[in-house]
């Protein structure tokens, strides 16, 4: 059980160092580029066309735990792992979107409201935003994730009373 459990969290360092290695060195940037290209025009059809979301790369760091995520759990197939990578990318895009769209309307309709008063309105979109990726590995993964909890809350079976 225990060299189980080692080989595991050996793999995830394994995965996870050169993954955010390449998300600073390299993807981070990208993806703010992309964001941009692709957002400005979903924020032009919704009348925000002044809005430059050149910020978010630092703030959407959220794709590396979903990505290690899925690559390191077990027992998952290669389709279900590869349509939930692809599909989990394509969702937290969205969620970054309407991060970006909620800053900007709290900031707009807020007028000349103070910092605390705008952490305090986008407190559910910084909450969202953050817990969104493993709320999707979650549902991708559920068949490990009832697995591992009903190892985990597994209540001992009370003897039966004997007559």
């Amino acid at each position: 059980m225990t060299g189980r459990v080692l080989l595991q969290v050996l793999k995830v360092v394994g995965v996870s160092v050169p993954v955010t290695w390449l998300w600073l060195e390299w993807g981070r940037a990208a993806y703010g580029r992309l964001f941009t290209q692709l957002t400005i025009p979903i924020f032009g059809m919704l009348g925000m066309t002044h809005v430059m979301p050149l910020g978010a790369r630092d703030r959407f760091i959220n794709y590396l735990p979903f990505l290690i995520l899925m690559i390191v759990t077990p027992r998952m197939t290669l389709l279900r792992r590869a349509v939930g990578i692809a599909v989990g990318f394509v969702l937290i895009f969205f969620v970054h979107v309407l991060f970006v769209y909620a800053a900007e309307v709290v900031g707009v309709q807020g007028g000349e409201v103070n910092r605390q008063d705008i952490y305090e309105k986008m407190l559910p979109f910084i909450l969202l935003c953050d817990a969104f990726p493993f709320v999707l590995w979650i549902v991708i993964a559920k068949d490990f994730v009832r697995e591992v909890s009903a190892k985990l809350f597994q209540t001992a079976t009370p003897p039966k009373a004997s007559k």
